[in-house]
Protein backbone atom coordinates (compact mmCIF):
# COMPACT_ATOMS: atom_id res chain seq x y z
CA UNK A 1 0.00 0.00 0.00
CA UNK A 2 2.91 2.28 0.73
CA UNK A 3 4.37 1.85 -2.76
CA UNK A 4 0.99 2.46 -4.38
CA UNK A 5 0.51 5.69 -2.46
CA UNK A 6 3.98 6.91 -3.45
CA UNK A 7 3.34 6.04 -7.09
CA UNK A 8 -0.01 7.85 -7.04
CA UNK A 9 1.46 10.94 -5.40
CA UNK A 10 4.46 11.03 -7.73
CA UNK A 11 2.51 10.22 -10.87
CA UNK A 12 -0.18 12.77 -10.10
CA UNK A 13 2.35 15.48 -9.32
CA UNK A 14 4.29 14.76 -12.51
CA UNK A 15 1.08 14.82 -14.56
CA UNK A 16 0.15 18.20 -13.05
CA UNK A 17 3.60 19.62 -13.73
CA UNK A 18 3.69 18.37 -17.32
CA UNK A 19 0.21 19.74 -17.98
CA UNK A 20 1.10 23.13 -16.50
CA UNK A 21 4.34 23.23 -18.50
CA UNK A 22 2.36 22.47 -21.65
CA UNK A 23 -0.05 25.29 -20.86
CA UNK A 24 2.83 27.74 -20.32
CA UNK A 25 4.52 26.53 -23.51
CA UNK A 26 1.34 27.00 -25.52
CA UNK A 27 0.92 30.53 -24.19
CA UNK A 28 4.55 31.38 -24.90
CA UNK A 29 4.19 29.98 -28.42
CA UNK A 30 1.06 32.05 -29.03
CA UNK A 31 2.77 35.12 -27.61
CA UNK A 32 5.73 34.58 -29.93
CA UNK A 33 3.40 34.33 -32.93
CA UNK A 34 1.90 37.73 -32.18
CA UNK A 35 2.62 40.24 -34.93
CA UNK A 36 4.11 42.80 -32.54
CA UNK A 37 6.35 40.29 -30.84
CA UNK A 38 6.23 39.51 -27.18
CA UNK A 39 8.06 40.70 -24.13
CA UNK A 40 8.00 39.20 -20.67
CA UNK A 41 6.17 42.24 -19.29
CA UNK A 42 3.36 41.83 -21.86
CA UNK A 43 3.08 38.04 -21.48
CA UNK A 44 -0.09 36.79 -19.80
CA UNK A 45 -2.02 33.56 -19.65
CA UNK A 46 -5.06 33.32 -21.91
CA UNK A 47 -7.62 31.88 -19.50
CA UNK A 48 -10.44 32.80 -21.87
CA UNK A 49 -9.14 30.34 -24.48
CA UNK A 50 -11.70 27.60 -23.84
CA UNK A 51 -10.50 25.41 -26.72
CA UNK A 52 -7.06 25.05 -25.15
CA UNK A 53 -8.48 24.68 -21.66
CA UNK A 54 -10.57 21.72 -22.88
CA UNK A 55 -7.29 19.95 -23.54
CA UNK A 56 -5.33 21.02 -20.46
CA UNK A 57 -7.91 20.96 -17.65
CA UNK A 58 -8.81 17.21 -17.68
CA UNK A 59 -5.23 15.91 -17.24
CA UNK A 60 -4.54 18.56 -14.61
CA UNK A 61 -7.66 17.55 -12.66
CA UNK A 62 -6.73 13.87 -13.07
CA UNK A 63 -3.26 14.61 -11.69
CA UNK A 64 -4.79 16.40 -8.70
CA UNK A 65 -7.16 13.47 -8.07
CA UNK A 66 -4.29 10.95 -8.27
CA UNK A 67 -2.18 13.00 -5.89
CA UNK A 68 -5.05 13.41 -3.43
CA UNK A 69 -5.81 9.68 -3.60
CA UNK A 70 -2.18 8.86 -2.88
CA UNK A 71 -2.12 11.23 0.08
CA UNK A 72 -5.33 9.72 1.47
CA UNK A 73 -3.94 6.19 1.05
CA UNK A 74 -0.71 7.20 2.79
CA UNK A 75 -2.55 8.78 5.70
CA UNK A 76 -4.93 5.84 6.08
CA UNK A 77 -2.10 3.29 5.98
CA UNK A 78 -0.30 5.17 8.76
CA UNK A 79 -3.37 5.25 10.97
CA UNK A 80 -3.86 1.45 10.66
CA UNK A 81 -0.30 0.52 11.66
CA UNK A 82 0.13 -0.76 15.24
Amino acid sequence: MRLASLLLIGGGAILCLITFAGWVGLNLFACGLASGGCSFSRFRFRWEDTEALMVFVPPFVLGCVLTATGIILRISSRSHQP
